[in-house]
This record gives structure tokens, C-alpha cells and sequence, in this order.
């Protein structure tokens, strides 16, 4: 159980289905689509044409589904085999967050079941 509680994430994290994923524009020339989201960082697809490295800062806006955007800033933290995990220090709002969770449940309702299930039986 304390296991468990150690691996409580601090921030909800919104995958998105391949369908809805927004792009991050960085400048007018490169964009990268982001595959995750949550308050202070976000999962994005690696580019073999734009490689992003350790420590690397970006800057840029995320333009969501609803021509809202979101101006994040942060560097890259990690990189694995999902794509680049970016540490924000000026991230999403919570209130969109809720809105993104709330467009993704009621528009893809199998895909947000079927990752959570498959989240949540990696914990167990």
C-alpha cells in the first residue's frame, strides 16, 4: 500500500488519441505533436528531423482543438521510447486541463476507457 501511494503522480495526465493530439509550435518552422499533458509537463513526439536533447529549453504555444492556446515554456527532462518528456515551468492552466479531460472523455469515451483500465493495471 505505501508503495502505492509513492507512485501517486502529482498531476493528472491527459494522453491524447492520435486523432486530437495539438500541436506545439516552437517557431514558425517546427512543431511537434504533443501526445500527453498535465499542469507542469508534457509527452512529446520525437521529430528525427528536429531532435530535442537533455536540458534543451523550449518556448512555445500549444494550439488545442478549440483554437484555444497555451504559451508553455520548460526544457526537456527526459527522453524514452514514447517521445520527450518536457518539464514546464510555465505550463496549462488547471482550468483547461479540466476542459482538454472533459473534450477527450465525451469525444473519445473508448479510448479514454481503454487507457485508463491499461493505466491502472500497471499499478496494480
Amino acid at each position: 500500500m505505501i508503495n502505492k501511494i509513492n507512485n501517486l503522480r502529482r498531476f493528472f495526465r491527459l494522453p491524447y488519441p492520435r486523432a486530437a493530439q495539438p500541436p506545439l509550435r516552437v517557431n514558425k518552422d517546427t512543431a511537434y505533436r504533443v501526445l500527453e499533458i498535465s499542469e507542469l509537463g508534457i509527452l512529446l513526439a520525437q521529430k528525427l528531423e528536429s531532435p530535442l536533447q537533455i536540458g534543451e529549453t523550449l518556448t512555445g504555444n500549444i494550439l488545442f482543438h478549440d483554437h484555444h492556446s497555451e504559451e508553455i515554456e520548460g526544457s526537456v527532462y527526459r527522453l524514452d521510447p514514447r517521445g520527450v518528456i518536457v518539464q514546464l515551468s510555465r505550463g496549462i492552466s488547471p482550468k483547461y486541463m479540466m476542459k482538454e479531460q472533459i473534450y477527450v472523455k465525451n469525444t473519445f469515451p473508448v479510448f479514454f476507457r481503454y487507457t485508463v483500465l491499461e493505466n491502472f493495471k500497471a499499478t496494480k
